[in-house]
């Protein structure tokens, strides 16, 4: 089942900071992520409730709502500075 996918301003913000290149991975990063959302990984800790994508040395964190059918990504960045 494919979920929608809802870009935060925030997201959107830290998309625009990367190269274009990493972009255009990130986006098709985020195809793959409503196809199936479960495949990353569940986060623990002040981020519990959140997910995971890897892309490389960047990271995609997001959230799931299977009621509404809907992916809320959150942030995205390199990977030592997208939890701070």
């Amino acid at each position: 089942m494919v979920y929608r996918a809802a870009l935060t301003k925030s997201f959107l913000r830290e998309l625009n900071k990367l190269p274009e290149d990493v972009r255009d991975i990130i986006l098709r990063g985020i195809d793959e992520i409503v196809s199936n959302p479960f495949l990353g990984v569940k986060l623990r800790g002040e981020l519990e409730g959140c997910w995971r994508w890897r892309v490389g040395k960047y990271r995609m964190i997001y959230l799931i709502d299977p009621a509404r059918q809907l992916v809320a990504f959150l942030d995205v960045g390199l990977r030592k500075t997208i939890c701070e």
